[in-house]
């Protein structure tokens, strides 16, 4: 079995001024990309995915716009 461990992405996360979650996106796409190539069979969240308790819409929405990424490539 192949696995891809990930940790405490942190979706919404931002600095005073500074959005980071267009940033987030690009690297989360890339790791997508990366369990297609690996052909991975597991992509293992573990810690936060989102940044706080009640995560804004926009971060829910990248989050599942990656999953359905991941999911649809045959990876759990």
């Amino acid at each position: 079995m192949r696995m891809i461990h990930t940790s405490d992405w942190h979706l919404g996360r931002s600095f005073p001024g500074h959005s980071l979650l267009a940033d987030q996106e690009a690297v989360l796409g890339a790791l997508a990309d990366l369990a297609v190539a690996h052909e991975a069979d597991v992509v293992l969240i573990s810690g936060d995915l989102y940044d706080r308790a009640v995560p804004f819409p926009e971060a829910v929405q990248c989050a599942t716009r990656i999953l359905a990424r991941i999911r649809a490539a045959g990876i759990s």
